[in-house]
């Protein structure tokens, strides 16, 4: 059977709130040395309620487990990035885009979908799901070629966002797109070229349902996903530095989609 081992405090305390029982929790493994911090000891006690076993190690086997049991990298960084707790938990399980389309985005009020074409880079994906989280994003799709896909440090990123949001994993991105239109989706791709025909993400009148495409800093979106977007979207800069980093510009660009919503009800 194989494993998903997630790490942090935040992302394990997330994972007790909010698990849908999508994702099982097998045990959740303790460095001994962490026992009086406050956040650890309230962990213990979310898992005694949900009944799941927690095993304590002193320092050096916990540093031990980590090497030789998880696909967490025991560097310096990783063995403190992981706050002294791990927990051993069934793989993620994508969710299935056709089956949320039929059903709970069917006629959904300001259903907004996050689209990522080309991003390759795990930090960058982990911020862009804490951004999809704080701006309610219903669902984020990823390509199964062409984007990074879940794993332990994208959890770890995301602080927890992961285990509460929707990811749907598709073979071709075009057709998903034109599947989100036949439902009635609006394609809206994000560009940093300021040429004719895209417009300030600031001046849109949005209309929902919709989708916002990100692609990487590199590269942008591919042409084909470029000649199926509805509109090409910009957030317009003032000074030197043109484009934005990937996950700062889908923060602005969820706040400034949400933010009109609000201003028209």
């Amino acid at each position: 059977m194989l494993f998903d081992f997630l790490y942090g405090v935040n992302t394990i305390i997330s994972l007790l709130d909010i698990n849908s029982g999508r994702r099982k929790i097998y045990e959740i493994i303790i460095n001994s040395s962490k026992l009086k911090t406050s956040r650890i000891n309230e962990i213990i006690k979310k898992a005694g309620v949900k009944k799941i076993p927690i095993r304590y190690l002193n320092p050096g086997d916990f540093l031990n487990y980590l090497k030789t049991k998880t696909t967490i990298y025991a560097t310096g960084e990783e063995l403190q990035g992981s706050q002294g707790i791990i927990a051993r938990v069934s793989q993620y399980s994508y969710y299935d885009l056709d089956y949320s389309l039929k059903n709970e985005l069917k006629g959904k009020k300001n259903s907004l979908l996050v689209i990522l074409d080309g991003i390759t880079d795990v930090g960058n994906f982990g911020s862009i799901l804490r951004n999809c989280s704080a701006f309610a994003v219903d669902g984020i799709i990823i390509s199964k070629n062409r984007c990074v896909q879940v794993n332990e440090r994208v959890s770890k990123i995301s602080s927890g966002a992961l285990e509460e949001l929707k990811i749907y994993r598709v073979v071709n991105t075009v057709k998903a797109i034109e599947r989100l239109k036949e439902e009635g989706f609006w394609i809206y791709g994000t560009t940093a070229a300021k040429e004719p025909g895209v417009l300030s993400a600031g001046d849109i009148n949005f209309t929902f349902p919709m989708a916002v495409v990100l692609g990487s800093e590199e590269k942008g979106i591919g042409h084909l996903i470029y000649k199926k977007c509805d509109f090409l979207i910009t957030i317009e800069t003032a000074g030197a530095m043109q484009s934005l980093n990937v996950s700062i510009a889908s923060g602005i660009i969820l706040y400034i989609i949400r933010n009109s919503v609000s201003l028209k009800s």
